[in-house]
């Protein structure tokens, strides 16, 4: 609930002028560049896992993307939607929001065990939305096709991935952490989950004029979504920490990249803004049933 109320607070500061449009995407770039980083390599370097378990949970995270883009595909033709809003819906369904939905509540209940396997799982998101959705995003826009170069150096250039491999690396090794290091991170880490929930609710919004398709696209995201983390939890056989991961992780809402790809591509940004407040809503009733269960 502390958590949950965090993201009321955002929506207040939000209507009383104090986040001004256009803060929660500054706010965004900063937990991406500094906050998220930091949680992830901490966890990654701190688990008692295997690399070959933390690989499967990426590949979970990359497959329930693929099946979801080709669901999408398929249903926003069927809905004969325009290009620009079946561009939004195609991404919207492909793109979790794990790093700023789920990470402050996995920090809350599983700690820094349950941390290393949703990064996992989230490598495998980011890695997709950050390649391939960036092209697709492109494709479906009014403005040239990126190329695969292109599309490339945004993957490389994600902190979140750097983490995670930087923490890998140091588990792998063996080496104690330097205590200077420790320091300067876990203030980070620690601010993570305030200010991810801050910013989720800085982006709710209460008004849906076009929702038929953004409950369609929520519904994309987050109902199958979650059939298809079931899917791979049942073959892969995954258990404990790692089946959480994957389930919740697949359930989630829609990843805020989505907008800044609207944006940036000629997408529709205003669908896309939709689309994802109403996610984020759905999230705030779905996420507690789903933590009784797993």
């Amino acid at each position: 609930m502390p958590i949950l109320g965090l993201v009321l607070v955002g929506f207040l500061l939000k209507q009383a002028g104090l986040i001004r449009r256009g803060d929660g995407q500054v706010m965004t770039r900063l937990i991406v560049n500094t906050t998220l980083p930091a949680i992830i390599f901490l966890s990654v370097a701190r688990a008692e896992v295997t690399p070959g378990r933390l690989a499967v949970l990426a590949l979970c995270g990359i497959l329930i993307s693929l099946g979801l883009r080709v669901v999408s595909g398929w249903w926003a033709n069927h809905l004969k939607l325009e290009r620009p809003v079946a561009g939004v819906m195609v991404l919207a369904a492909m793109v979790t929001n794990v790093g700023f939905f789920l990470f402050p509540i996995f920090q809350t209940v599983y700690g820094q065990e349950g941390i290393s396997r949703l990064a996992a799982f989230d490598l495998g998101n980011s890695l997709m939305a950050n390649s391939y959705g960036y092209y697709l995003a492109g494709s479906y826009g009014d403005k040239p096709p990126v190329g695969i170069q292109q599309g490339l150096k945004r993957v490389l250039s994600l902190p979140v991935l750097w983490a995670g491999l930087a923490g890998l690396a140091a588990n792998l090794s063996g080496a104690q952490l330097p205590s200077f290091l420790v320091k300067l991170l876990e203030p980070l880490a620690a601010a993570n989950a305030p200010l991810a929930m801050l910013t989720l609710g800085s982006f709710l919004q209460l008004s849906y004029p076009n929702w038929k398709p953004m409950a369609h696209t929520v519904a994309l995201r987050m109902g199958l979504g979650f059939c298809l983390g079931q899917v791979l939890v049942l073959l892969v056989h995954l258990k404990g920490l790692e089946r959480a991961a994957v389930s919740m992780g697949a359930a989630m809402p829609i990843g805020m990249v989505v907008l800044v790809y609207a944006a940036m591509e000629g997408l529709d940004a205003e669908f896309a803004a939709g689309a994802i407040s109403l996610s984020i809503l759905a999230g705030l009733f779905v996420t507690p049933m789903l933590l009784s269960l797993f």
